[in-house]
């Protein structure tokens, strides 16, 4: 085992699990059993791994913006598997407008 994470769990003559901590998105993916008998006999596994997104952060509001003019506001959320769901409210109402998803 090459990742330190990764930690043999139990290993018996039926029975071989690992634990892997601190799971990170590259986690995700196939893992393979392999029973190694003539012929070689495997099990797959695929783990889908979800992140949890970062805190919201707020740009655009630096300076006042006078009366008239036009502002932009973006809120950004990094590391959210699957993308996470950003809504702007004012006032405690929904404010409608262009969501992007990069």
């Amino acid at each position: 085992l090459r990742d330190n994470r990764i930690q043999l769990h139990r290993s018996t003559p039926t029975e071989l699990s690992i634990n892997i901590s601190d799971v990170q998105l590259s986690d995700e993916g196939e893992y393979t059993c392999s029973i190694f008998t003539m012929p070689v006999r495997t099990a797959r596994a695929t783990v889908t791994v979800l992140g949890v997104p970062g805190t919201p952060q707020i740009s655009g509001f630096e300076n006042p913006v006078p009366e008239g003019e036009k502002v932009t506001l973006t809120c950004t959320s990094m590391g959210s598997k699957p993308p996470a769901k950003l809504r702007w409210y004012k006032g405690g109402m929904e404010v409608q407008g262009k969501n992007e998803v990069l």
